[in-house]
């Protein structure tokens, strides 16, 4: 099984409308949308309750907003994993035993990452709540950042204006100077506009990041059991 897992910097950055972006891309896989700690809504908390994780498949009467994205941009599935801090490893088991075998799986949420390793790991970035300048990132969000492979600008705007090009040096003032050393991996797209000028060279970026993860030499059989046309 291949995993994506798209994390973002802040609540509301478009992790969901860039999974809507990439299931366009990826015939036949799944997706699933996981949240834990601070991240669930009162809603989720209380479907959740006391249990340590709960897992709710496409196949539930149990409606969810952002599911019902995934499925509408192409997924063969979707599923919601909710999970206490406590229940986050046994509940990511769960999540990955309910794909089909032979299938993919597309991950949104930062929680994965924190138990997790993904063939591909994207970090959403992009303007803070003003509109203007970098969001802010937290201590748990930074903590992930040793494990993207590549930084999506979320430019539903101009990124001229909102920092685009201010981030790398953030990033660096942070110590992470490795994570901006290659530009083939910091990307801006907006998965709001069809056609946008950097959704192609993005969605390109993701293939090719599969592709070294899991290349064989001298064989395409990875890439055409994924999905992709090779």
């Amino acid at each position: 099984m291949a995993i994506i897992c798209i994390a973002g910097t802040s609540p509301g950055i478009g992790k969901t409308s860039v999974a809507e972006l990439l299931l366009a891309h990826l015939p036949g896989w799944h997706a699933a949308r996981v949240r834990v700690a601070d991240e669930i809504t009162g809603a989720d908390a209380a479907l959740l309750a006391d249990a340590d994780f709960r897992l709710v498949s496409s196949a539930s009467a149990a409606l969810d907003a952002e599911r019902e994205r995934f499925l509408a941009a192409g997924a063969h599935g979707a599923a919601v994993l909710l999970a206490q801090p406590r229940g986050l490893a046994e509940g990511l088991k769960a999540m990955l035993a309910h794909v089909p075998a032979g299938a993919h799986l597309l991950v949104e949420g930062n929680a994965y990452l924190w138990a997790r390793d993904a063939d591909v790991s994207i970090m959403v970035i992009g303007p803070g709540p003003s509109g203007k300048g970098m969001a802010r990132a937290k201590n748990s969000v930074r903590e992930l950042f040793r494990k993207v492979n590549i930084w999506l600008w979320n430019a539903r705007t101009d990124p001229k204006a909102e920092g685009f090009f201010e981030f790398p040096l953030a990033l660096a003032k942070m110590g992470f100077t490795e994570t901006v050393s290659n530009k083939a991996d910091y990307h801006h797209a907006n998965p709001y506009k069809a056609g946008d000028s950097g959704n192609a060279p993005f969605t390109d970026a993701v293939v090719q990041a599969l592709e070294r993860s899991r290349w064989r030499p001298e064989s395409d059989e990875f890439l055409r059991r994924a999905g992709f046309d090779v």
